[in-house]
């Protein structure tokens, strides 16, 4: 007897689990981030995880933390954002393997067709046929210069620029640009970076087309992939703003308002936060688990331990890859030491 319970909590010592990462289901012309993995890859996928793996809701993740007990090759799918295209591509593939997963949601931005800021940086920077030699953007009263040499969309440029994933050395001056400006809209708040994008656009003369799938969810759609009960949704921040910019008085708002919005509307709803752009600090943790947060996760690539914090958990990124690709990552993630 003595054995076996030594036994099983040597094995229990090991015992890993991984949380996958995605953001869109679709194809994108540009994608820096790696943030699509297109329908036919992600089928590929999710056929895979519930043949190999142990593919299990979110929930039962913080069940198992609590009690220091990990089922060993476990998988969680979490999805951040709620584009559209995760109910229209998605989902139908999830529901059809009968998958769980779990969708983090920005809720200021449900309903509105816009895009975020992000796809609208790219869209104006990237894909304008023709860009201004010269972008002065004055934020808090400090003005910031930029030169573009000249540099038309050409064919070349394009195949470039469809080719770029970051952190590659950015191969175009466009692609340049646009990273700079990324880093500096990352740390501020939603309202000036607003305006920063409304500028950008009348700079550019480029009015950001997008479908809707570019979008996030609307309530309605919300409303009806709750109606499954393979899905739950978490909380990603009201205005998705770079916690650790933040005053701890902010992220608590941020994450506050968030969880309010989702429970009002009579979501499915776990306490699990998931840190814009994986960002984040002591205070950031401190809040969470104020605002009643079991769980909270980043972008960092890590695996789950028993002795991992639970409002510090780390994330595997699934990138545009054949379900096989994705199985090998995970039998390697999986190996114990």
């Amino acid at each position: 007897m003595m054995w076996s319970r030594m036994r099983a909590y040597f094995n229990q010592a090991g015992a890993k689990a991984v949380v996958l990462m995605y953001h869109r289901v679709c194809i994108l012309k540009t994608d820096p981030w790696q943030l699509a993995v297109s329908p036919g890859n992600f089928e590929s996928q999710i056929k895979m995880l519930k043949k190999n793996f142990k593919v299990l809701p979110l929930y039962r993740l913080e069940e198992q933390l609590r009690i220091g007990k990990l089922k060993h090759k476990s998988v969680y799918i979490t999805f951040d954002d709620a584009y559209t295209d995760n109910y229209l591509n998605a989902r139908p593939i999830l529901e059809h393997y009968n998958c769980p997963a779990t969708f983090f949601v920005p809720s200021h931005f449900i309903g509105k067709e816009q895009l975020f800021w992000w796809d609208a940086l790219e869209a104006i920077i990237l894909h304008s046929p023709d860009l201004p030699y010269q972008l002065t953007l004055l934020i808090d009263d400090k003005s910031h210069e930029f030169y573009l040499k000249p540099e038309r969309l050409t064919n070349d440029v394009i195949k470039k620029q469809e080719a770029w994933k970051w952190p590659a050395p950015p191969p175009t001056r466009r692609c340049e640009l646009y990273l700079k400006i990324w880093e500096i809209l990352q740390q501020l708040s939603h309202n000036k970076i607003v305006k920063v994008i409304n500028d950008l656009q009348k700079w550019a003369g480029s009015s950001c087309r997008h479908t809707p799938a570019d979008c996030t969810m609307t309530d309605v759609q919300l409303k009806d992939f709750a109606s499954n009960k393979l899905f739950s949704y978490g909380v990603h921040t009201h205005t998705h703003p770079a916690l650790a910019s933040c005053s701890p008085e902010r992220q608590f708002q941020e994450i506050a308002v968030n969880k309010k919005y989702l429970i009002e509307q009579g979501y499915p709803v776990i306490n699990a936060v998931a840190y814009p752009y994986g960002n984040y600090n002591d205070a950031s943790i401190k809040v969470a688990g104020q605002n009643g947060m079991k769980m909270g996760f980043s972008t960092k690539r890590e695996v789950v331990s028993r002795d991992s914090m639970a409002l510090s958990l780390g994330r595997v990124q699934v990138y545009n890859t054949e379900g096989s690709v994705l199985k090998k990552e995970l039998t390697q993630l999986f190996k114990t030491e």
